[in-house]
């Protein structure tokens, strides 16, 4: 993880932010840690887990449209981009394991096992 003063901060802006944007920067200041600069996306995450949903005014999703689709593991899947971190969350957490189980044997089974 970058750390950078607040004084190269001032003079080094577009490259810290850059920096942010692929993993979280820390910024000191007279020596001390006082503030970390993240990417939306990292900081949602964050958020999201924590249980405190955040909506960033401006903050553009991708569009995606899913016409007619019902998730099989009952997921909100109008917007995409919310129920991927949902979906993520819940992986990461051991939630639904006999569900994803399940859809994965159902998806093996029509389209057939990929090759080892």
């Amino acid at each position: 993880m970058l750390r950078v003063t607040s004084q190269e901060l001032q003079k080094q802006i577009g490259e810290v932010q850059m920096e942010a944007s692929r993993s979280p920067v820390i910024i000191t200041s007279h020596g001390r840690p006082r503030n970390v600069l993240m990417s939306t996306e990292e900081f949602m995450r964050l958020k999201e887990l924590a249980g405190e949903p955040v909506v960033i005014e401006g903050h553009r999703k991708r569009a995606a449209t899913i016409r007619g689709t019902t998730d099989p593991l009952g997921y909100d899947v109008s917007d995409s981009d919310a129920a991927m971190l949902l979906m993520a969350r819940d992986a990461n957490a051991g939630r639904n394991s006999q569900a994803v189980q399940a859809e994965l044997a159902s998806v093996r089974k029509r389209f057939g096992a990929r090759p080892q």
